[in-house]
């Protein structure tokens, strides 16, 4: 193993979209944790050398025993996302470790929920949505994302259904680049006008990530809004 606290096997490899591919790792019975939200750090040997990556992880706590997914988009730039994009096969081991970081939700927090993703930003939003469909049906969620093509949309059938099985569960997509003529959603970036034409709870928490330049216009707009800080809670990717 090239590091982690656990070892885990790769048991399952899909492609989502043009450029996203998810991994199912299972860990077995190992005392790995996390909270919706978190991430976790991944090890692998690439070219006999140790590399580490950090990757959101999409499903939700409990949801298959011993399993979690991931879903990461391609680089050219990234060791470790290099590897599990062209080289990695189901079967391989690698190392990881539990949870990490302080984006993430528990139930108590709060039970009126926005999520705003900017593209791949969207992974840790998806555990955090998953985790309320499936245990926490008194939680209220809307869910805005924000991708370039219609193609984009990760998990794009799981969520309508999910809105459409809970009333009180609101999935909205917007486009940045509406090649298809087909595309009926709404069209743009998420800003201040496209969340009061959804018509988002002022006093639910925010959860939004996404790019650098999306985290930090969503944190000002949304104070600018009347958001209070500690209604806030983002995380940025790099």
């Amino acid at each position: 193993m090239a590091g982690g606290d656990f070892c885990a096997e790769i048991v399952e490899i899909r492609r989502e979209s043009p450029t996203i591919k998810s991994f199912w790792l299972d860990y077995g019975g190992q005392p790995l944790s996390f909270l919706p939200g978190q991430w976790l750090d991944l090890y692998a040997l690439v070219d006999g050398k140790a590399e580490v990556g950090g990757y959101s992880i999409v499903s939700a706590p409990g949801a298959r025993p011993g399993r979690l997914q991931l879903a990461i988009r391609d680089s050219s730039t990234h060791a470790v996302t290099r590897y599990l994009h062209h080289v990695a096969q189901v079967g391989d081991t690698v190392g990881i470790t539990g949870g990490q970081g302080r984006f993430r939700y528990e139930r108590g927090m709060g039970d009126r929920l926005v999520l705003l993703a900017g593209g791949i930003g969207v992974t840790p939003l998806l555990s955090i949505l998953r985790h309320v469909y499936a245990s926490a049906p008194e939680v209220a969620v809307t869910l805005i994302y924000s991708v370039s093509t219609p193609e984009d949309i990760l998990f794009r059938e799981e969520l309508d259904a999910m809105s459409a099985a809970r009333a009180n569960i609101h999935c909205f997509y917007t486009v940045t680049q509406p090649l298809n003529r087909d595309w009926s959603g709404f069209e743009g970036r998420i800003n201040r006008m496209l969340l009061d034409e959804v018509g988002v709870d002022c006093n639910a928490l925010y959860y939004f990530c996404g790019p650098p330049g999306f985290v930090d216009d969503m944190a000002r707009d949304l104070q600018l809004g009347g958001l209070a800080p500690e209604q806030l809670i983002y995380e940025k990717w790099w």
